[in-house]
């Protein structure tokens, strides 16, 4: 072997080494720039995974300052999205002057457009609320949800009967809640 053939064979061999390190590098790179893109995306994308906190801040905000009672998060022409793929819970805040006690029931669930209602009754994993509210500002899990993944966007009705046991009036509550679909690629990545 020549002097000039081995040079040659260690420049291809340094090239390859460079070559392959190079790749590495770039592949490293495009996966740490994939992995924050889909976290970006998915915090973008996902409606919610639990009520954020803002909704529950909204809902107390519609007290005024001797306004007590039961306010339910979809009424009172806000506009409530719940993304699909998770445990989602639909809550009500109690506002009291005096201890007392409460009994939340949900009456009704109806689909008014996407999921059939026999449908999105499955969805239910826990319903109903009753306990002793002290003074001030209290938030309940009226209703949990399991809500599938890939489901049709769908508009829901709840009706739900407050009784208040110290004074035993009952009021109903009507909350509409929109489920959205977070899209096949969200799916995929989050």
């Amino acid at each position: 072997m020549t002097l000039k053939m081995f040079k040659q064979k260690k420049a291809a061999m340094e090239m390859s080494v460079g070559t392959i390190v190079t790749i590495v590098l770039l592949v490293s790179v495009l996966v740490l720039g994939l992995i924050l893109i889909k976290n970006i995306m998915c915090a973008g994308i996902i409606i919610t995974d639990q009520i954020s906190a803002g909704v529950e801040n909204e809902l107390k905000n519609l007290f005024g300052v001797n306004d007590y009672g039961v306010k339910c998060m979809g009424e009172e022409s806000q506009e409530i999205k719940l993304g699909d793929g998770g445990r989602r819970k639909v809550f009500c805040v109690i506002n009291v002057d005096e201890t007392t006690k409460y009994k939340l029931k949900v009456k009704d669930i109806e689909s008014l457009k996407g999921a059939k209602t026999s449908v999105v009754k499955t969805w239910v994993l826990d319903e109903d609320w009753s306990g002793t509210v002290s003074s001030g500002q209290a938030t309940q899990t009226i209703l949990l949800l399991n809500i599938p993944k890939n489901v049709d966007d769908t508009s829901l009705k709840i009706d739900i009967e407050v009784e208040n046991e110290n004074t035993g009036s009952i009021d109903t509550h009507t909350s509409y809640i929109d489920v959205k679909h977070v899209g096949t690629v969200t799916s995929a990545m989050c």
